[in-house]
């Protein structure tokens, strides 16, 4: 049997970095078997087309293989929990924010706290804890300010709004105006004096007693012309500068008003009381010019010949917001003195009320 010697001296085989990677993991794989090295560079026999593995390398490859594979397992189940974790942490802060009214600070809790785990995002109060620096925590409790300076303890967000959800419902059930101290700004003040709700309740039952203490004819005015109740009304004696845009102005007219119904018989409707208010005439100047319509007489009825004259037109002309109405009433004065003066007399038509729009039509007599 010949040996065979095949002369490979003639063959130039490339070097290449894949093929020193190569050499040098077989090279590894042999030392862990106490064999030799392959030597680096040009092999004295060709290699074959198919990579030779021994079973050790194999194994090694694929415990390493195993090992990678667990990793990334384990990196991707890390990443879902924590991805969790953020997900119910923004859903849970995102309710205790809409509870204390800071919706608008969702986007920036999430981003800069949540995401960074600058705290402990599972415990909503230490995420509250972080934003109390900012700009929409400060005006949303503004009452913590007012209450330090005073020497008051800072209330924490729970409590604060608890405190205003007890004066919120203080105030319902003792049957005063929805839009009464429907705001948070609006309890400001009571958090700033530290108010209890028994002191606020006290508050609203002298407000209901100074309802009762009212003129009632000025009570009727306000429900007569603008539905206004007990329940309004005792919300202005709580706080008349909370209520003063409207219902001052619409107890300057009910005043009027009153005073028209008692000393001259006269239903104002509430733009003309209103009118009145507006050009400064006072309850004791609407008495008076009330009482002098009250003493017109015959004056305020139609004699053959005459234009009835409406309430209105009656009052305009004794408060100097009608001429035409003022001119016409000295009109008939005139004329009443003379008639009598002359001995004659009056065919007179039947006075007749209707509502608030005239005070003397009928048929002539």
């Amino acid at each position: 049997m010949t040996d065979f010697n095949p002369d490979f001296s003639g063959v130039e085989i490339q070097s290449s970095p894949e093929l020193e990677a190569y050499l040098a993991g077989v090279n590894a794989s042999l030392a862990s078997v106490g064999a030799g090295p392959m030597p680096s560079g040009t092999p004295e026999s060709a290699q074959p087309e198919e990579e030779q593995v021994s079973p050790e390398e194999r194994r090694i490859r694929d415990y390493l293989k195993q090992i990678e594979e667990e990793n990334r397992r384990r990196d991707f189940e890390q990443a879902r929990i924590r991805e969790e974790r953020r997900r119910d942490a923004r859903q849970t802060i995102l309710k205790v924010l809409g509870d204390y009214g800071l919706d608008s600070l969702g986007e920036y809790i999430y981003n800069e706290i949540i995401v960074k785990e600058v705290v402990n995002i599972q415990d909503p109060n230490a995420v509250i804890y972080a934003i109390r620096e900012r700009p929409e925590y400060q005006q949303r409790f503004a009452g913590n300010a007012a209450r330090m300076k005073k020497g008051l303890a800072e209330l924490d967000p729970a409590s604060y709004v608890a405190l205003e959800n007890s004066y919120r419902m203080l105030l319902q059930s003792n049957g005063l105006p929805a839009n009464f101290y429907d705001q948070t700004g609006d309890f400001q003040a009571l958090i700033e004096g530290d108010v209890s709700p028994s002191e606020l309740q006290q508050r609203v039952e002298q407000g209901y007693r100074a309802v009762a203490d009212a003129d009632p004819e000025v009570v009727r005015q306000m429900r007569t012309l603008y539905g206004v109740g007990e329940g309004e009304l005792a919300a202005y004696f709580l706080d008349p500068a909370r209520t003063a845009p409207l219902l001052t102005r619409q107890a300057r007219a009910a005043q009027i008003a009153a005073r028209g119904q008692e000393q001259a018989g006269i239903q104002l409707t509430g733009g003309l009381a209103e009118d009145l208010a507006r050009r400064g005439l006072t309850e004791a100047e609407a008495a008076k010019g009330f009482q002098e319509i009250g003493g017109l007489g015959e004056l305020r009825q139609t004699f053959a010949g005459e234009q009835a004259l409406t309430e209105e037109q009656l009052v305009g002309g004794q408060f100097g917001i009608d001429v035409q109405a003022q001119q016409e009433l000295d009109r008939r004065r005139r004329g009443r003195v003379a008639q009598f003066a002359g001995g004659g007399t009056f065919a007179r038509t039947t006075g007749e009320t209707s509502g608030s729009t005239r005070l003397a039509v009928g048929e002539a007599q």
